[in-house]
Protein backbone atom coordinates (compact mmCIF):
# COMPACT_ATOMS: atom_id res chain seq x y z
CA UNK A 1 0.00 0.00 0.00
CA UNK A 2 1.36 3.41 -1.00
CA UNK A 3 -0.01 6.89 -0.30
CA UNK A 4 1.10 9.47 -2.86
CA UNK A 5 1.74 12.73 -1.01
CA UNK A 6 3.18 14.65 -3.95
CA UNK A 7 1.43 18.01 -3.90
CA UNK A 8 1.11 18.36 -7.67
CA UNK A 9 -0.88 15.11 -7.80
CA UNK A 10 -3.35 16.24 -5.13
CA UNK A 11 -6.61 17.00 -7.00
CA UNK A 12 -7.65 19.72 -4.56
CA UNK A 13 -4.31 21.46 -4.99
CA UNK A 14 -4.58 21.22 -8.76
CA UNK A 15 -8.13 22.65 -8.80
CA UNK A 16 -7.14 25.48 -6.46
CA UNK A 17 -4.17 26.35 -8.66
CA UNK A 18 -6.42 26.39 -11.73
CA UNK A 19 -8.97 28.61 -9.99
CA UNK A 20 -6.26 31.00 -8.79
CA UNK A 21 -4.83 31.22 -12.33
CA UNK A 22 -8.25 32.15 -13.73
CA UNK A 23 -9.54 34.57 -11.09
CA UNK A 24 -8.26 36.81 -8.36
CA UNK A 25 -11.60 37.41 -6.63
CA UNK A 26 -14.02 34.66 -5.60
CA UNK A 27 -17.38 35.48 -3.96
CA UNK A 28 -19.76 33.19 -2.05
CA UNK A 29 -23.27 34.09 -0.91
CA UNK A 30 -24.59 32.36 2.24
CA UNK A 31 -21.38 30.42 2.88
CA UNK A 32 -21.87 27.48 5.23
CA UNK A 33 -20.21 24.19 6.09
CA UNK A 34 -22.27 21.24 7.31
CA UNK A 35 -20.25 18.14 6.42
CA UNK A 36 -16.85 16.91 7.61
CA UNK A 37 -15.71 16.02 4.09
CA UNK A 38 -16.67 19.48 2.83
CA UNK A 39 -14.87 21.05 5.77
CA UNK A 40 -11.63 19.24 5.02
CA UNK A 41 -11.81 19.92 1.28
CA UNK A 42 -12.55 23.62 1.83
CA UNK A 43 -9.66 23.90 4.24
CA UNK A 44 -7.20 22.57 1.65
CA UNK A 45 -8.78 24.52 -1.21
CA UNK A 46 -8.84 27.91 0.53
CA UNK A 47 -5.31 27.46 1.90
CA UNK A 48 -3.95 27.16 -1.64
CA UNK A 49 -6.19 29.97 -2.94
CA UNK A 50 -4.92 32.33 -0.24
CA UNK A 51 -1.31 31.28 -0.83
CA UNK A 52 -1.77 32.10 -4.51
CA UNK A 53 -3.20 35.56 -3.73
CA UNK A 54 -6.86 34.90 -4.54
CA UNK A 55 -9.22 37.08 -2.49
CA UNK A 56 -12.32 35.34 -1.16
CA UNK A 57 -15.39 37.28 -0.06
CA UNK A 58 -18.25 35.44 1.62
CA UNK A 59 -21.56 36.28 3.23
CA UNK A 60 -23.30 34.06 5.73
CA UNK A 61 -25.56 33.89 8.73
CA UNK A 62 -22.78 32.64 11.01
CA UNK A 63 -19.41 34.12 11.91
CA UNK A 64 -16.42 32.00 10.87
CA UNK A 65 -15.88 30.61 14.38
CA UNK A 66 -19.38 29.06 14.24
CA UNK A 67 -18.91 27.25 10.91
CA UNK A 68 -19.31 23.49 11.22
CA UNK A 69 -20.17 24.01 14.91
CA UNK A 70 -20.39 20.73 16.86
CA UNK A 71 -19.42 18.82 13.71
CA UNK A 72 -17.65 15.47 13.74
CA UNK A 73 -13.86 15.90 13.92
CA UNK A 74 -14.28 19.69 14.00
CA UNK A 75 -10.76 19.95 15.39
CA UNK A 76 -9.45 19.19 11.88
CA UNK A 77 -11.45 22.18 10.60
CA UNK A 78 -10.34 24.71 13.23
CA UNK A 79 -7.09 25.70 11.43
CA UNK A 80 -9.29 26.73 8.49
CA UNK A 81 -11.45 28.85 10.81
CA UNK A 82 -8.30 30.58 12.04
CA UNK A 83 -7.25 31.16 8.42
CA UNK A 84 -10.66 32.68 7.60
CA UNK A 85 -10.47 35.04 10.54
CA UNK A 86 -7.21 36.64 9.35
Amino acid sequence: FHVDVELQRNPIYRVAKQISNEMKLLCFDEFQVTDVADALILSQLFTVLFQEGTVVVATGNRPPQDLYENGINRSYFLPFVTLLQK
